[in-house]
């Protein structure tokens, strides 16, 4: 049985995660071409996905038709600060079909109509391209880079920090 609905979108929507979504998200959490962009150096099991569920201040799949072809979530949110970070991958296979994008922009929604925040910040590691341009496609403009500030599979990479203020982020799903 699916979780609840989050958030829904015109292609996607952000539904909880249950008991049964564990396997899709370890299978594709472990892919390297995940892996590699989320910092995640170590293998995860389904159980440990299970214990880490409140990890995020929200944790969704992204699901088109039901079926979920990603993940995205949302942490370190301070409501005092007015601010938080967010988080998302999409399955190899579902890539390239605005999803990501779309995901994003929900998460916005979320953040700034019902957290009332101010800010939304993101990392994306040197040579991911692709999100960076979801990132850019929703208004996030580029704010630093982290030099050398992670290793992942025994180098060091920069990351580049992305910033979007409520007052800058628009209603209208982006194109």
């Amino acid at each position: 049985m699916p979780g609840h609905a989050f958030l829904r979108g015109d292609r996607v929507t952000l539904r909880t995660v249950t008991d049964e979504d564990h396997a899709f998200l370890a299978e594709h959490w472990n892919r390297p071409t995940i892996r590699r962009y989320t910092h995640s150096h170590d293998p995860i099991t389904e159980a440990e996905l299970r214990e880490s569920d409140g990890e995020f201040d929200v944790g969704t799949l992204i699901c088109r038709d039901g079926e979920p072809v990603g993940f995205a979530w949302a942490f370190d949110v301070n409501d005092v600060a007015g601010n938080g970070e967010i988080g998302y991958w999409i399955a190899a296979e579902e890539r390239g079909q605005g999803y990501a994008t779309e995901a994003v922009d929900l998460l916005c929604e979320w953040a700034f109509l019902d957290r009332q925040l101010e800010k939304l910040l993101a990392r994306v590691f040197d040579g991911n391209d692709a999100s960076m341009r979801v990132l850019e496609k929703v208004g996030f403009q580029r704010e630093g880079r982290l030099r050398e500030h992670y290793k992942v599979e025994g180098e060091r990479v920069d990351a580049v920090l992305f910033g979007l203020l409520a007052e800058e982020w628009r209603e209208e799903p982006p194109e």
